[in-house]
């Protein structure tokens, strides 16, 4: 293999890939946070939501089942009615159909909404956060090695 062709595999294809690859990761977990704490700037008007469905994902890691847990709610807002399914999922199922919970809402936006009490699983997020920075830095020390070595 010729010096040029281990640049161009070594240099530049692997270490886009792992930066490629770590970017998704990470802001994917950094974007969670942000819109985690952006929703609790915006969200100053409250109401009262019903949880009208649960829907639930099971994964299998290392031969161990977990399942996620997805509450859909609806609140109401100048007579529309507001269903929202929650996309950040738990480990343990939080609310049954029917249960009322505070919703807190963009007055603006009224489709940007939280439920107040709802406690998600960060531990996902900040494992891409985390994990994806490295596989970035992992890339451009890769590229950076191989293009002075």
């Amino acid at each position: 293999m010729s010096v040029i062709e281990k640049i161009l595999i070594y240099g530049i294809c692997f270490p886009l890939l792992f930066c490629g690859v770590g970017g998704f990761f990470a802001r994917n977990g950094y974007i969670h946070f942000k819109e985690k704490i952006d929703k609790k700037r915006r969200c100053l008007t409250q109401t009262m939501g019903k949880i009208v469905d649960i829907s639930s994902m099971t994964t299998t890691v290392n031969h161990k089942r977990r399942i996620s847990y997805f509450p859909t709610y609806e609140y109401v807002v100048n007579n529309e009615i507001i269903r929202i399914e929650v996309k950040m999922g738990t480990s343990r199922c939080q609310y049954k159909i029917g249960d009322e919970v505070q919703i807190w809402y963009d007055a603006v936006s009224p489709h940007y909404s939280y439920i107040d009490s709802y406690k998600e699983d960060s531990i996902t997020a900040i494992v891409c956060l985390v994990l994806g920075s490295f596989a970035v830095l992992g890339g451009l020390y890769v590229g950076i090695t191989a293009c002075l070595g």
